[in-house]
């Protein structure tokens, strides 16, 4: 037997069933099933979690001067000429 959970509709929260709260907001929540109101929780096995092929390491890349020295010299001279 699945389960009934309410889901509000702009918001997305999730709230346990209850015929008060149905009736009480009826027109901004909506029933839904343990399934739509927690996927994560019937994903299947193979999926869940996989190992990475992938190595990060720490690459230490220089950083380029911001400005060249021919345009260091020229702001240096001042503008206009």
């Amino acid at each position: 037997m699945s389960r009934k959970f309410l889901r509000h509709k702009t918001k997305g929260t999730i709230y346990n069933y209850n015929e008060l709260t149905l009736l009480d907001s009826a027109n901004l929540v909506e029933v839904v099933t343990e399934e739509e109101a927690f996927p994560e929780r019937f994903q299947p096995k193979a999926t869940k979690g996989r190992k990475s092929r992938l190595t990060l390491e720490e690459v230490k890349i220089e950083e380029p001067d911001p400005t060249p020295p021919s345009l260091a010299e020229e702001a240096a001279e001042g503008w206009p000429k």
